[in-house]
């Protein structure tokens, strides 16, 4: 069970280091979704271990929406997957992914700002 801001950044770490796709030189949403997903994941996870080193385990209001922005890079990886990868292409089920692709990406950015300034506010303050 992940229960620390060291679980978390581990989580964040293992989410950038396992998502699909590489480097393409043509231009795709989806990878560019995925590049940025892995930098956050990356330098977030990283933040967050050291926080962890600092501060100790943390508690689940601080933990926890690190463990969120895991999750939703996991989920978004995920569909970008079924909507790049499809056998039969459907128009209209692609439309619909693609729109709660856009949507999670929002949520995701909503947490990287809420992680980012959790991070931030927390190295000022004194211990």
């Amino acid at each position: 069970m992940n229960t620390s801001m060291e679980d978390a950044g581990r989580c964040l770490l293992s989410v950038a280091w396992n998502m699909r796709g590489g480097h393409s030189a043509e231009y795709s949403r989806s990878e560019e979704i995925r590049d940025h997903l892995r930098l956050v994941c990356r330098s977030t996870g990283h933040a967050a271990c050291a926080w962890a080193r600092t501060h100790g385990d943390g508690s689940a209001a601080d933990y926890l929406p690190f463990l969120q922005l895991a999750d939703l890079a996991y989920e978004i990886d995920t569909l970008l997957l079924l909507v790049t990868s499809r056998l039969v292409p459907e128009v209209d089920r692609d439309l619909r992914r693609w729109d709660e692709i856009e949507a999670l990406v929002l949520r995701a950015e909503r947490l990287t700002e809420h992680t980012t300034h959790f991070l931030g506010h927390s190295l000022t303050a004194p211990c």
